[in-house]
């Protein structure tokens, strides 16, 4: 899809906003490209990322898909709008076995983007292995006052 505007700007702090972000800093998760409708995040797998079964938790995939919905979103819309995850809808594909290394990759793709409301499809990656995949619906608003 082509959108009509891309802030290239808002593309950069990307990365450094969720380094200091509190709960995508304590995940670990990273912003490695981010381009007009499109977004590319990744955590690090860790032991502590473990389910306690043998897998990765399911959580941490969907935090990274929740984190990847409305990043991928900011670069688009006027600066001073807040986005926010509505809803989005999960398919597990194959687990990430505990003691896997690497990374568990996000790769997000706007699908559409109107005043107030954008969709997008994120599939969740390990290795070549796609082991996840998801669609999200994120609200564009004015920012809310603290």
């Amino acid at each position: 899809m082509n959108f009509p505007t891309f802030n290239a700007d808002v593309a950069k702090v990307l990365p450094d906003y969720t380094r200091h972000s509190p709960f995508a800093g304590l995940l670990g998760i990273e912003i490695v490209e981010s381009k007009p409708g499109e977004l590319v995040a990744r955590i690090p797998i860790t032991d502590k990322l473990g389910s306690g079964v043998g897998a990765i938790h399911g959580g941490v995939l969907t935090a990274l898909v929740d984190h990847s919905l409305s990043l991928a979103v900011y670069p688009l819309v006027e600066i001073g709008k807040w986005v926010a995850t509505l809803e989005m809808k999960m398919n597990y594909l194959a687990p990430v076995p505990a003691g896997a290394t690497g990374f568990i990759v996000a790769e997000t793709k706007v699908l559409t983007l109107k005043k107030r409301i954008a969709v997008a499809r994120v599939d969740v990656k390990h290795g070549a292995e796609l082991v996840a995949t998801a669609t999200g619906t994120v609200y564009v608003r004015e920012r809310i006052a603290p």
